[in-house]
């Protein structure tokens, strides 16, 4: 049982000296730093997205811009089939 109110003693004493660190002019100095570091990764992750967001547009388009002249390709390719069939090439 000792040993338990130690503990819980060491515990009060250690929180009670990080509560003044967190109050420190020092620490706030640091929390801004960090915050800094934070928002410019932040903005180099956006713009990276924004990079990342226009390329699948264009990759987008470009494959809609393929599988329309896939499709009318097949069409002509199956008509044509179609006038061999009926005995007059094209």
């Amino acid at each position: 049982m000792k040993k338990g109110w130690w503990t819980f003693i060491g515990g009060i004493l250690v929180g009670s000296v990080g509560f003044d660190l967190l109050k420190a002019k020092e620490a706030d100095k640091v929390y801004t730093a960090v915050t800094a570091a934070v928002l410019v990764a932040r903005n180099r992750v956006l713009k990276e997205t924004e990079k990342i967001n226009a390329r699948a547009l264009d990759i987008y388009e470009d494959a809609k811009i393929k599988a329309d002249e896939y499709e009318s390709r097949k069409i002509l390719e199956d008509s044509d089939t179609v006038e061999v069939f009926r005995g007059t090439e094209a």
